[in-house]
Order: structure tokens, then sequence, then C-alpha cells
């Protein structure tokens, strides 16, 4: 009887021990379980909210650590997120940092970029502010000045060195934005727009600004040669070609939500400097010829005054041909030294630039001053001298003749 109860107390110790042994195995695999969605959950909402290089910064080690600690148990976790997997679970939390990472890499170059670009505009606007000053302070003192031509000719070289320098800085930073949107595609382009909007101003805006100047410049210019009228011309030729190469970038990154009004506005804007340089320049160009003699037909534009030119050439030729004078060569000396020295000498790319004339047209004038060369020397009088002489001689020696016969 004993012995009996002693072998029933025996199974029933037993079976409490395999009992406990599988509740606390149990408990073991679910804390586990729990233990592993903690720290799945911690890093994916550290990858999910992170916003810079720092915050990542130890979670990729982070991961390959939770991955460590917990693969030996993977098919106890299987069991609790099926149907996911560990391995699933763990390459999501690898996908989620790699997109991250870039997420944040490209934003950061973009935050880059863009502080570049805020300075480079403090800097051009400094600047240009100092360029302003200057120019008011010189266009104040010339207006002063009219009385002493000494003084006031020193200014004009001031003045036109202040030009010769805006011309230089902004034909740099022309250049600098031709470098860095030029070739940019559409995505990048909306990338940037993205993190552009929190900038107090932008290209756009500083070229806007830019052309304005120009524009007043060309209105308030006073005392200015031909030469400096052209080289308006070509800085505006240079800046239009380059709004036309990157106007479309420009606009469609830094003004989306209008890129079309954008860019017809400064369009209008680039005609308007171009009429006011318009209106100054076809008067100097005349007054020049004039000053050195030469009457060209009125003109008021690039097309009128290469016919202009083109007239005075023939006609001077022609009038060489009918009179062959000593004044009309000297005409053509006068015409040929200004042409060469001046116009081409020290005009010629300001004139190709600006597009008032091209080298083809110059090259017709030379070729129609060349024909024009060749009748303007007068021919020489020896010969028929020679002829007078030699006829009066044989008609004294008929004379004699008959004299003596008579």
């Amino acid at each position: 009887m004993k012995k009996t109860i002693y072998n029933s107390l025996s199974i029933l110790a037993a079976l409490l021990f395999v009992v406990s042994s599988t509740v606390v195995a149990q408990e073991s695999d679910y804390q586990i379980q729990e233990d592993f969605r903690a720290d799945y959950s911690e890093l994916v909402n550290r990858v999910d909210n992170a916003v810079s290089s720092e915050d990542l910064e130890g979670l990729n080690a982070d991961i390959d650590a939770l991955e460590a600690d917990y693969s030996e148990y993977s098919s106890i976790i299987d069991a609790a997120i099926y149907p996911d997997t560990f391995s699933e679970r763990m390459d999501d939390l690898r996908s989620r940092y790699a997109a991250s990472d870039q997420n944040i890499t490209v934003i950061e170059e973009l935050n880059e970029r863009i502080r570049g670009l805020m300075e480079d505009l403090d800097q051009f606007r400094g600047q240009m502010t100092e360029l302003d000053e200057e120019q008011a302070d010189l266009k104040e003192q010339l207006d002063r000045s009219s009385a002493n031509e000494r003084r006031q000719a020193a200014l004009i070289r001031q003045y036109r060195q202040n030009l010769e320098q805006r011309d230089a800085f902004v034909t740099e930073f022309l250049e600098n934005l031709m470098t860095k949107y030029q070739s940019m595609d559409s995505s990048t382009q909306s990338e940037i727009a993205d993190a552009a909007e929190r900038m107090e101003d932008n290209p756009v805006e500083v070229l806007k600004t830019i052309i304005s100047e120009y524009t007043n410049i060309a209105d308030q210019g006073s005392d200015l040669s031909s030469a400096d009228y052209l080289g308006m011309r070509a800085q505006h030729g240079y800046f239009a070609d380059v709004w036309d190469r990157i106007g479309d970038q420009l606009t469609n990154t830094f003004a989306p939500d209008s890129p079309v009004q954008e860019r017809q506005e400064v369009s209008d804007m680039l005609a308007a400097w171009q009429a006011s340089i318009d209106n100054k320049l076809w008067n100097a160009l005349s007054t020049s010829f004039n000053q050195n003699g030469i009457e060209l037909d009125s003109f008021t534009g690039s097309d009128e005054f290469i016919d202009a030119l083109g007239v005075y050439v023939r006609e001077s030729s022609q009038a060489a041909v009918e009179s062959n004078s000593e004044e009309d060569y000297e005409t053509y000396r006068n015409f040929a030294n200004f042409w060469n020295s001046t116009v081409k000498g020290q005009w010629g790319e300001v004139l190709v630039q600006g597009d008032v004339l091209s080298p083809s047209q110059m090259a017709e004038i030379d070729v129609e001053l060349g024909t024009w060369g060749e009748n303007a020397p007068p021919t020489s009088n020896l010969m028929f001298i020679l002829f007078l002489i030699s006829l009066a001689v044989i008609i004294g020696l008929v004379v004699l003749l008959v004299t003596k016969k008579s």
C-alpha cells in the first residue's frame, strides 16, 4: 500500500515538474518575443524619425546587434509574428535605414547648396550695393563738375571703370549660375524648389534687380561715348543669351508656381533694357561718325546702320570715279582710317557681341571699301600734259614748214 502511494506521488511530482517546466519555457519564449518586438519597434521609430546624419549615427550597428541577439531565437519569433518572419523583419529594417540615409544625404546636400547659394547672393548684393553707391557718387560729382573739363574727364574715366567692374562681376555671377543650373534635370529642380522655399531671395529675383539697375544706368547715362553704349549692348546680349540657356531651369526651380509668368516678366525687362540702351546708342554712333567728318544717313537700328554705311561707301566710291579729285581721295582716307582703327579696331568685338554688326556685314563693307580705294586715288595729269606739248610741237613744226614753203 505504501509502495503504491509512493509510486503515485512520484508520478504526480514528475507531472508537476513537466508542467512547470513547460510553463517556464512558454514564459521564456513569450518574453523573448516581447523583447524582440520592443527592441525592433524602438529601432524602427529611430530610423523613421531620423532627420539628420547625427540621428542615424550608430543605428546601423544597433541593427546588427539586434540581429545577432535574436537570430538564435528566429523560429520562436517567426511563430509570434506569422506570416512575417524574423529574416523579413530584419530586411525591412535595413531597407528603412538605407532609404532614410539616402533621403537625409540628399536633404543635407540640398541644404548645403541652398546655404552656399544664399551666401553667394548675400555677397553679390553687398558688392552690387558698393558699386551702386560708388556710381551714384560719381554721377553726382559729374553733374557738379561741368565747368571743369579736366576734372570731368577724370570722373568720366572713373565712371566707366565702375561700369566695367559691374559688367565683370555680373558676368562672373551669370557664369556661376550657368555652371550650376544649365544641365540640371527636372527632379533636381523640384528638390531644390522645395528646399528653396525658406529663402528670402532667389536668383530669379536677383537677376530682375540686375536688369532694373542696368536699365537705370542706361536711362541716366550722360557724357558717355559710343564705346560705352556698345559695351552696354554687348553686356545685354550676353545676359540675354544666358537667360535663354538657363531661364527655364531657374524659373522652374525658384518660381515653380508661376514659371511662365516669371519668364515673361524677365523677357519684358530685357526688352526694356535694350530699348533704353538703343535710345542713346544710335545717336552716339551718329555723333561719333559726324565728329570724324563722316555724315551718314540717319539710322535708329542695326539694319538702318549697316544700310547707311553701305550707302555712304558706295556713293563716295562712285563720286571718286566721276570727279577723281584730291578731295575725294582725302574723304576715302579719312573713312578708311576711322573704319579700320576705331570701328573695327576698338569697337569690333562689342559690335558683334551687341548684335549691332555681324562679321559678315563688316566684311561686306571691307569689300566695298576696297573698291572705293581702287577708285579714290586721282589719276596723274602728266601724260595729258605731255600729249598737249607734243601736239603743240607738231603744230609748230607744221606751221614752220608751211611758212618756209611760202
